[in-house]
């Protein structure tokens, strides 16, 4: 049985291999690879705040191996500003092999109760192109397209969603 834990400073090196290996294989198919082969090294680096945070969670298999990671945060990502009641999905991966059966859902559950406790109102995530049908089948909606700009040559298309969470509506 694969386990859930809450993520310290000590797994930044897995974390940053799990990313690398989920987003290499994951989003080959919905972005051209000169893009990836730039956007790669910038965004599959573990955030040691993030690790550090209490809000980043990881499941392991029976071996220790990790098989899935994310978590969330207050601030929004690349700003920091902090909107009352508002919560950000984070650095959501799951390793190629282990994909549909169920892990990031988990997680994503792990991180809503969590966030309901704090009393957040809403999420918020920047998905990738090839991510938006799993934040679709959590309850996100289409908020708007975004480019992320990840260097001044590079901007990775992603898309903006949000989810109410118990019973809230989201201001647009």
């Amino acid at each position: 049985m694969e386990r859930l834990r809450t993520a310290s400073s000590d797994d930044r090196a897995a974390v940053s291999d799990l990313l690398d290996l989920s987003y290499r294989a994951l989003m080959a198919g919905a972005y051209p690879a000169d893009l990836l082969a730039q956007a790669l090294p910038m965004i599959t680096k573990a955030n040691p705040v993030l690790l550090a945070s209490g809000r980043y969670g990881l499941i392991e298999d029976e071996a220790g191996q990790l098989l899935a990671c994310g978590g969330w945060s207050l601030e929004r990502p690349g700003s920091g500003v902090v909107v009352e009641g508002l919560a950000h999905i984070r650095h959501f991966a799951v390793h190629p092999d282990a994909v549909r059966r169920g892990l990031g859902r988990r997680l994503y559950q792990w991180c809503e109760d969590a966030a309901r406790i704090h009393g957040m109102t809403h999420f918020e995530c920047h998905a990738s192109l090839n991510a938006e049908g799993f934040y679709r089948r959590l309850g996100f909606e289409r908020s708007r397209e975004l480019g992320l700009r990840l260097r001044t040559s590079v901007t990775l298309p992603a898309i903006e969603m949000v989810k109410e969470l118990e019973g809230h509506r989201v201001q647009s």
